[in-house]
C-alpha cells in the first residue's frame, strides 16, 4: 500500500511536466588529411621569415573541418520548442582546441515554431548560410576559398538572427550588436539571405556588411563613431542535370577603411566568381571540379594604392563513401597569383605579401617570387 502511494504521488508530482518532451544530442565530425604543398614560405609569428620549399604535413582539416558539438531542443507546448547549439572546434593532429575558443564554432539560445526560429549568441552570417548549398564543395575548408567568398567575418559574435523555411523557400536575417560604449553601430554587423531549392533548381541571393572598427577601438582606447564597412553581396544559383549538378556564382565585395587609425581589415573593392561541377557517378562516388576568380580592383596597404593580379584556384576532388558515416577523399588544387585558398596574396611591389585574415585551420604562405601554389591532399573524414 505504501509503494502504491509512492508511485501515485511520484506520477501526480510529474504530471504538469508530461508535455515537455526534451532531448540533447552529441554530434560530430574527425577529419585528418596527408598534404603536399610546394612553394611553402616560412613564418615566424604570422611575418614571413627566411626559408621556404614543399611540404609534406598532416592537417586536422580538409573536406570538413573537425568539430563536436551539442544540439538540444525541448518541445514547450503549443507549438513552441527551445533549442541550443554549442560546437566547438579541434584538431585532430595534436589533439588542441581551434580557433582558441572552447565554443568558438557555435554558441547560441533559442525559439521555434512553425514560422520559423529566433537565436541569440554566436552564429554564422545570413550570407553564409543561405550560400552553404551553392558553393562547389560546400566550404569545404582545405580546398575552397571560404574567406574569398564570405569574408573573415563569416562568423559572429553577440548576433539576434531569424530563420524561417516555407518549403522550397528559406529566410534568414541577423544582426550582430557591437557593444561600444558611446556607439550603436562600430563593430554591429548585420545580413539578410533568401534561397529557393527544390529537386533540380535554385538560387541564392545574400547580403551581408560588418562595422570593422580601427585599432585604436579594437584596443579599448576610443570611443569614436568612425569605423569602417566591409560589405559583400552574392547572388548564386545550381542545376541538377541527373547526376550531374551544376553550380555558379558572384560576390561583390567593397570594404571601406575608417577615415582614423588603422583598419582590422584591408580595404580593396573586388568582383569574385566561381562555379563547379558536381558528378555523382555511382552511390558512393562524387567527382568535383571547380574553378574560382577574384578580380581585385583596387587595395590600398600602408597608404599605397596598387591592383595586384587578378586571383585564381582550380580544384579537382574525389570524395569516396565507405559507409554513411566515413569516406575518404583526394584533392589536386592550384592557385595562380595567391597561396592555396587566397590565404596570402602579393600586394606590394617589393613583394610585402599579405594575406585574407583567414579563418581556416590552416594558413598557406607561399614564397613572394612564385606565381602560384599547388597542393596534393589526401584523408578521411567520419561523422557522428
Amino acid at each position: 500500500m505504501k509503494k502504491m502511494m509512492v508511485a501515485t504521488l511520484a506520477t501526480a508530482t510529474m504530471a504538469p511536466f508530461a508535455h515537455a518532451q526534451s532531448s540533447v544530442t552529441l554530434y560530430g565530425v574527425v577529419t585528418t588529411s596527408l598534404q603536399y604543398v610546394n612553394r611553402m614560405q616560412n613564418t615566424s609569428g604570422g611575418v614571413l621569415a627566411p626559408g621556404s620549399g614543399s611540404t609534406f604535413q598532416m592537417n586536422s582539416s580538409g573536406i570538413a573541418q573537425s568539430r563536436f558539438g551539442l544540439r538540444g531542443v525541448e518541445d514547450l507546448g503549443g507549438g513552441f520548442k527551445s533549442l541550443f547549439v554549442l560546437e566547438n572546434q579541434f584538431n585532430t593532429d595534436n589533439g588542441q582546441l581551434g580557433g582558441g575558443l572552447m565554443f568558438g564554432r557555435q554558441a547560441f539560445v533559442g525559439l521555434q515554431n512553425t514560422y520559423g526560429r529566433l537565436t541569440f549568441g554566436r552564429q554564422y552570417t545570413s550570407s553564409f548560410l543561405t550560400m552553404g548549398s551553392f558553393t562547389p564543395v560546400a566550404y569545404a575548408p582545405e580546398f575552397e576559398p571560404v574567406v574569398g567568398i564570405s569574408g573573415p567575418n563569416f562568423r559572429e559574435s553577440n548576433m539576434a538572427q531569424y530563420q524561417g523555411v516555407f518549403g522550397p523557400v528559406t529566410a534568414t536575417a541577423h544582426w550582430s550588436f557591437g557593444e561600444r560604449a558611446g556607439t550603436f553601430a562600430a563593430g554591429s554587423a548585420y545580413g539578410v539571405g533568401v534561397s529557393y531549392l527544390n529537386d533540380v533548381f535554385g538560387v541564392a541571393l545574400g547580403y551581408d556588411e560588418v562595422k570593422t572598427l580601427n585599432t585604436a577601438q579594437v584596443a579599448g582606447n576610443s570611443t569614436s563613431n568612425d569605423y569602417g564597412r566591409d560589405m559583400r553581396a552574392t547572388v548564386a544559383a545550381s542545376y541538377m542535370l541527373g547526376p550531374v549538378k551544376l553550380v555558379a556564382g558572384y560576390r561583390w565585395g567593397n570594404s571601406v577603411a575608417p577615415s582614423t587609425g588603422t583598419p582590422s581589415l584591408l580595404p580593396h573593392r573586388d568582383n569574385m566568381y566561381w562555379a563547379g561541377i558536381n558528378w555523382y557517378a555511382t552511390g558512393a562516388l562524387k567527382l568535383t571540379l571547380a574553378y574560382y576568380y577574384d578580380d581585385i580592383k583596387d587595395a590600398t596597404i600602408g597608404g599605397v594604392h596598387t591592383n595586384p593580379k587578378n586571383l585564381q584556384q582550380y580544384l579537382a576532388l574525389a570524395d569516396y563513401n565507405l559507409s554513411k558515416r566515413t569516406d575518404v577523399f583526394l584533392g589536386v588544387m592550384y592557385a595562380r597569383n595567391a597561396s592555396l585558398n587566397w590565404d596570402n596574396i602579393t600586394y606590394l611591389p617589393n613583394g610585402q605579401s599579405i594575406g585574407y585574415s583567414p579563418a581556416t585551420s590552416q594558413v598557406y604562405y607561399k614564397t613572394p617570387s612564385s606565381s602560384g601554389q599547388l597542393g596534393v591532399s589526401m584523408g578521411m573524414r567520419h561523422v557522428f
